[in-house]
């Protein structure tokens, strides 16, 4: 993805998240499950989001309480595997380079 400056020189974002979803499982132990013959239960906290934040530019992640906001943080800081999507960090694959050591180092930048 490129973005075109008004200044003739295209740059690419600084930060790109694209179809960001994170599903926790919220089920009963597995015993208790079995015995109540209960199903696994899945809890769908953040989906489908997608952005891009340009070089020198700011994003502010507003909304109501328990809409996901601090979801998508983690998932950006690395805290949380997405279930899917995909999220690069000047051009690298984050969530990839997180497991690296030089994650490490992408994470405090």
């Amino acid at each position: 993805m490129h973005l075109h400056r008004g200044d003739g020189m295209s740059s690419t974002p600084l930060v790109v998240a694209t179809d960001l979803a994170k599903t926790f499982d919220v089920s009963a132990p597995w015993l208790n499950r079995v015995l109540d013959r209960k199903p696994r239960q899945w809890l769908r906290a953040v989906d489908g989001v997608s952005f891009e934040i340009p070089r020198g530019q700011t994003l502010a992640l507003v909304g109501e309480s328990g809409c996901g906001k601090s979801t998508v943080a983690r998932l950006l800081v690395g805290l949380y595997e997405p279930s899917r999507g995909r999220f690069a960090f000047d051009g690298q694959d984050a969530h990839a380079a997180y497991r690296t050591p030089q994650g490490r180092q992408l994470r405090r930048r």
